[in-house]
């Protein structure tokens, strides 16, 4: 977000799709959005965004990430009139580890998966806000009429949206993954381990659930090679970084008939870096 008002307070969603909602929020707060722009983020613009990050403290892994997080689709940028309370739109926005995000935050709210796939961004302060703004082409005289804007930030969410959203969360995606890897092998399983895996887990759901990796890959015993048990016990939260790369899970998946989509290569990769917010361990909090 980028206020105006002399500076502005940049806010950037990634992708679209919460962009509408979060809008109608900041500005139900008094922090109106008064200008707008959809565009796809290139390697350069990425660069110019992160540039004292990358030129100070991050890792080639981080970069990696950032380049297939915004390459799953548009970017929305708002300008928002706050009057340099940015405090106030950082409190708002919530934390940036989603699983530590207070109810009636924007990312905890518009359901974030991580800290990467954090839903939006918004400028620490005004000279931030400044640069950040610059480099999606808004300025502070880009600002038009509140009313106006919101209209054209619900057109550009329409134009920019897929037909069919992407709305999977992270166990969502974890659950897909296995179910389609048990469909690839159900032929070749015995009809008391294809009994097994329907007591134990009568809803596909349940796969994405903690420790359910566990018990498939037991069911499963030595039906599976040791690789592939490996990824099959996988959770995809940090505590697996050093022990199995995106890359080998990946490939191994793909040898047993299971072919990840962007979607679920980031969801997953980017949780390998970044703690998941897990719904079934929210709801049971």
């Amino acid at each position: 977000m980028v206020p105006t008002r002399v500076r502005p307070a940049e806010l950037r969603h990634r992708p679209p799709g919460p962009a509408r909602r979060s809008g109608t929020a900041v500005a139900g707060r008094g922090l109106p959005p008064v200008a707008a722009r959809a565009l796809q983020a290139d390697p350069e613009l990425i660069d110019d965004l992160y540039s004292d990050l990358i030129a100070g403290q991050w890792q080639t892994w981080r970069y990696r990430l950032v380049d297939a997080v915004l390459g799953l689709g548009p970017t929305v940028a708002l300008i928002c009139r706050c009057d340099g309370r940015h405090a106030e739109l950082a409190k708002l926005k919530g934390y940036q580890h989603p699983t530590d995000a207070e109810l009636g935050t924007l990312r905890r709210d518009f359901d974030a998966i991580n800290s990467a796939m954090s839903v939006m961004h918004s400028s620490d302060g005004p000279e931030d806000s400044e640069r950040e703004a610059a480099v999606f082409g808004l300025t502070p005289e880009h600002a038009g009429d509140p009313e106006q804007v919101a209209a054209e930030i619900d057109q550009l969410c329409r134009l920019s949206t897929p037909g069919n959203p992407e709305t999977r969360d992270f166990e969502q995606v974890l659950a897909s993954v296995r179910t389609r890897l048990v469909g690839a092998l159900w032929e070749e399983l015995p009809a008391a381990v294809r009994q097994q895996i329907t007591a134990e887990f009568t809803d596909t759901s349940q796969l994405g659930l903690p420790g359910a990796g566990d018990r498939l890959a037991t069911v499963l015993g030595d039906r599976l090679s040791a690789d592939l048990a490996d990824v099959v016990r996988c959770d995809f939260t940090p505590k697996w970084r050093d022990e199995l790369r995106m890359a080998w899970a990946e490939e191994r998946l793909r040898r047993a008939g299971v072919i990840l989509d962007e979607w679920e290569r980031v969801v997953l990769g980017s949780s390998l870096h970044f703690p998941p917010l897990r719904a079934s361990v929210e709801a049971a909090r």
